[in-house]
């Protein structure tokens, strides 16, 4: 025998914060944790706190992409100081190695810097600790290195402490906000 009346299911709505569908019996989403049975002062409070963190993630973004940026601004440095290194010395047996272990650090720091979209603050700090190792490996065979161009190095060894502050604020204000 067929049944008169549908048997009704949970009615599906969707968030007004981030348009993921949730159940009528949710009490927050799931996805955000807007306060869908919360008042209209508590959800208003939630999409100011959001809007605000919003603007927040756009000011850090920004120091991000200028601490990514930095990544590949040390691979350019490498390869220019490579193939300058290579030129000069052509005469010297280690010129070509040293053209190729520049050409691989290189490499390295575009690698990080296109991945530092994804994962920003492993990215970043990899990228300051290389950096770091090879200004050290440097200063060993030749303490004079530690000289040339100190005003570049201390530029990126701050771009890149501010990128690792603001991915570390990034995260911190995604686990807050439940932000994606």
């Amino acid at each position: 025998m067929e049944e008169l009346y549908p048997v009704a299911g949970p009615a599906i709505e969707k968030c007004a914060s981030c348009n993921t569908s949730v159940s009528n019996s949710d009490v927050y989403c799931g996805d955000c944790g807007y306060p869908l049975k919360g008042n209209e002062q508590e959800q208003q409070n939630f999409l100011y706190k959001r809007d605000v963190a919003d603007i927040d993630m756009a000011h850090f973004n920004k120091q991000l992409k200028n601490a990514a940026n930095s990544l590949y601004y040390l691979a350019g440095v490498f390869v220019l100081t490579g193939i300058i290194f290579y030129f000069i010395k052509n005469d010297d047996p280690d010129a070509f190695v040293i053209l190729l272990e520049n050409l691989v650090l290189a490499f390295v720091f575009l690698a990080l810097g296109g991945y530092a979209r994804k994962k920003p603050l492993a990215c970043i700090v990899s990228g300051l600790c290389l950096y770091a190792i090879v200004i050290i490996l440097n200063v060993i065979t030749n303490p004079a290195t530690l000289f040339y161009g100190i005003l570049v190095k201390i530029a990126i060894i701050g771009y890149l402490i501010k990128g690792i502050k603001s991915a570390i604020e990034i995260e911190r204000l995604k686990k807050e906000y439940h932000l994606n």
